[in-house]
C-alpha cells in the first residue's frame, strides 16, 4: 500500500455513549489502545469534517504512526468486525460497523469466551458487572401498551420507497453456512423439558447448524451436546454450545468422513467439513483446539466455507499439523480477502500461486514449480470413506 493512496470512510450509523462504553471496556482489551484510537479517529473524520477523501499519509501524520503499525492495528478492527475494506488499485473504501451491544458481545458470540481466556475469570466478572441492568418484576401486571393501529388509521398499505441509502444499523453478525442439518429432527429428539421458545430463534438455529457442520455431528450428537450445554442454565448460547461440542468430540475421537462423489474440485472443497481436514492433517493432540479455532473462524467471518477450508489445508501443511490461534488465522483470511479472494475457486488459485512462489524462493530457481500439493490433499480427502 502506498502512503499516497486515498481512502473514503463511511459509517452506517451514529454511535452513542453505550457504544463507546462497549468499545472501551470489551473491545479495547482485544484490539488495544491503538485499535480504539484508530476506530475513534475514523469515526471523527467521517462525522466531523466536510471532506470525503483523505490520503493515508495524512492519517499517519495525524496518528504519528508508520504504515506497518497502521496495517497491524487495522487488521484487528477487521478481525473484530468493526471495519470492512474494499480496494480498487490505490483507492480504499472503509466501511465502519457499529460495535455489538454488551449482551451480544458477552453471550451471543465467541468474543465473550475469548475475552475471558485473555483477561481471566476474575476480571471478566468485574467487566460483566459493569453492564448489569435491573429488570423489574412484572409478575401479576398486565401489558396495557397501546398498539400503533389502535391510535393511527392506515391510509395506505404501501411502504415508503426511498431511492437512496439511509442511516441505520445493520446486524454485526458472523458467517452464513449452507450445510443441511435436520433441525426439525433435532428438535423432535430433544427431551420435553428443553423444548422451549428459544428453539424458534433463527440465530440459535444458525449456530447449531454451524457447529454440526464443523464437527460433522448428526442429530443424536447435537442432542447430546445441547443437553450438556443446558444443564447449568435454561437459555443456551453459542459459547456454551461450542465448548460442549469440543468436549463431545474429545470424548468420542471418532473419524467422521465425507462420502466420495464425482464432483468438481471446488464443490468438494466447499462440501468437506473442516473437521475432516483437521483430523486428516492436524496432529492428534492438537485436533480439539484446532476444531474450536475453525468454528470461531466460521462464526466470525461471512465467507464461503471453501475459502476457510483451503486456508486450513495450506496452514496445516506449512505449520506441520499445528493450527495457530484465531488471530493468526483471521490475519491470513483478511489478507486473502484484501487480495481479491471471493470464492473457493479464487482461494484454490491463490494458494497455488503462493505455493509456486514458495517453491521458487526455496529452490532459488527462476522456473514455475509443480504446485501439486492441493491435488494430493484433495485426493486424500476424496478417498476418506466412513
Amino acid at each position: 500500500m502506498k502512503n499516497s493512496s486515498t481512502f473514503t470512510i463511511q459509517s452506517q450509523s451514529d454511535l452513542c455513549a453505550a457504544d463507546f462504553k462497549v468499545l472501551a471496556l470489551l473491545y479495547q482489551p482485544l484490539m488495544g489502545l491503538e485499535g480504539q484510537a484508530l476506530f475513534t479517529t475514523f469515526y471523527q473524520l467521517v462525522n466531523k469534517t466536510n471532506r470525503n477523501t483523505y490520503t493515508h499519509q495524512e492519517l499517519f501524520d495525524l496518528l504519528n504512526m508508520k504504515q506497518f503499525d497502521f496495517l497491524k492495528i487495522r487488521n484487528k478492527l477487521e478481525a473484530l468486525n468493526l471495519l470492512v475494506i474494499y480496494q480498487k488499485e490505490d483507492q480504499f473504501l472503509y466501511f465502519m460497523k457499529a460495535p455489538l451491544t454488551a449482551k451480544q458481545f458477552l453471550v451471543d458470540t465467541v468474543f465473550g469466551s475469548y475475552l475471558q481466556s485473555e483477561i481471566g475469570e476474575k476480571n471478566m466478572n468485574l467487566l460483566t458487572s459493569l453492564f448489569k441492568t435491573d429488570v423489574p418484576n412484572n409478575e401479576g401486571f398486565e401489558n396495557v401498551t397501546k398498539s400503533f393501529d389502535a391510535l393511527y388509521e392506515f391510509k395506505s398499505l404501501n411502504l415508503l420507497n426511498v431511492d437512496y441509502a439511509l442511516q441505520g444499523r445493520q446486524q454485526n453478525g458472523g458467517s452464513h453456512i449452507n450445510y443441511k442439518f435436520n433441525y426439525e429432527a433435532f428438535v423432535d429428539h430433544l427431551p420435553d423439558r428443553l423444548k422451549t421458545s428459544q428453539l424458534l430463534n433463527e440465530k440459535l438455529k444458525e449456530q447449531i447448524n454451524k457447529i454440526a457442520f464443523v464437527y460433522q455431528y448428526d442429530v443424536a450428537d447435537m442432542v447430546e451436546v445441547y443437553e450438556e450445554a443446558s444443564k447449568s442454565r435454561q437459555n443456551v448460547n453459542f459459547a456454551q454450545l461450542n465448548m460442549r461440542a469440543k468436549q463431545h468430540y474429545d470424548q468420542k475421537h471418532q473419524l467422521l468422513t465425507i462420502k466420495q462423489k464425482d464432483v468438481p474440485v471446488t464443490n468438494l472443497i466447499d462440501q468437506v467439513a473442516p473437521q475432516v481436514i483437521i483430523q486428516k492433517y492436524a496432529k492428534t493432540d492438537q485436533q480439539g483446539i484446532a476444531l474450536s479455532t475453525a468454528t470461531q473462524l466460521l462464526e466470525r467471518n461471512a465467507v464461503e466455507p471453501g475459502i476457510i477450508n483451503v486456508i486450513l489445508m495450506l496452514v496445516l501443511k506449512h505449520k506441520d499439523g499445528v493450527l495457530p490461534n484465531i488471530n493468526y488465522m483471521e490475519k491470513v483470511l483478511h489478507d486473502w480477502l484484501n487480495k481479491g479472494v471471493q470464492t473457493t475457486e479464487d482461494a484454490i488459485n491463490h494458494s497455488t500461486n503462493l505455493e509456486t512462489q514458495y517453491e521458487q524462493k526455496k529452490s532459488k530457481v527462476a522456473k514455475v514449480a509443480e504446485p501439486d500439493w492441493m491435488d494430493d490433499y484433495i485426493k486424500d480427502l476424496a478417498k476418506m470413506e466412513g
